[in-house]
This record gives structure tokens, sequence and C-alpha cells, in this order.
């Protein structure tokens, strides 16, 4: 339960969305009971719901980059924070490309029984004044 531990698990599970890793592994990132809020959806999404918003968005896009930039991990006792900002661009398979920039925060807790990091919470926000008119429609 190191920083070092806490960033090999999220490197390992946003892994996917840079192309070096599965989307199997970012799932089992997510805590079954936690609550995510993506930068498309105005309310926080149940686990299933989330993880359905994610594979939709997986099978839209001709390329797709998540780049975390200067992330920071941080904890204390069993609980993990991470926050970092982001540019994900893509282009999508039917048109325009995307350019956004935003901020990420996860909060995580230690599971003793796999003694793994899991996600209670991820939270992706953008910068609205950077995707302003970015793409078409």
């Amino acid at each position: 339960m190191t920083p070092a531990s806490l960033e090999s698990a999220f490197r390992s599970a946003f892994g996917v969305f840079w192309g070096q890793g599965k989307l199997e592994a970012f799932l089992a990132f997510l805590e079954p009971d936690g609550a995510f809020i993506d930068e498309d959806t105005p309310f926080a999404l149940d686990r299933p719901a989330f993880e359905d918003h994610v594979r939709f968005h997986l099978g839209l896009w001709e390329s797709l980059e998540w780049i975390a930039r200067e992330p920071r991990f941080l904890v204390a006792g069993s609980t993990g924070v991470i926050t970092t900002a982001f540019t994900l661009r893509g282009k999508p398979k039917d048109a325009g490309f995307r350019l956004r920039h935003g901020l990420c925060s996860v909060l995580c807790h230690w599971d003793a029984g796999t003694r793994s990091w899991r996600a209670l919470s991820i939270h992706l926000d953008p910068l609205l004044g950077h995707i302003e008119h970015a793409s078409p429609g």
C-alpha cells in the first residue's frame, strides 16, 4: 500500500486508453459498488452503467488516446488518491476529431481480499473552455 503500488495499479488499469492495456484490467480496477462521473454524462453512474458507457465509447473510435499529465499518487492508510490532468484525443469513426483537456480524480481503497487497489470513484471533468466548438454537430 505505497504510492508506487497505487501508481502501478493506475497505469495497469488506464493503460487500455493509451494502447498498453486491456479493458479487463480497467474493469477489474473498478469497485462493484463505486460511483463514477464521466465527462460525457451529467450525473454519477454505478459500475454497470459506467462499464456500458466505456464499452460503448471504445467501439465508436477509429483512434483514441487518453493521456495522463503529471499524475500524483497519495496513500493514507488503506486509502489512495490519484489526481491528474488529462488530454483525450482521437478520431471518432463517423466524423471529426476530438481534443479535450480535463482533470481526473480517482479515490481508491486497498482490497485486502484481492490484495489490490480498487477505484471507489472516478471523476473526469473537462475544461469546457477548451472543447467549445471542437467537434462537428
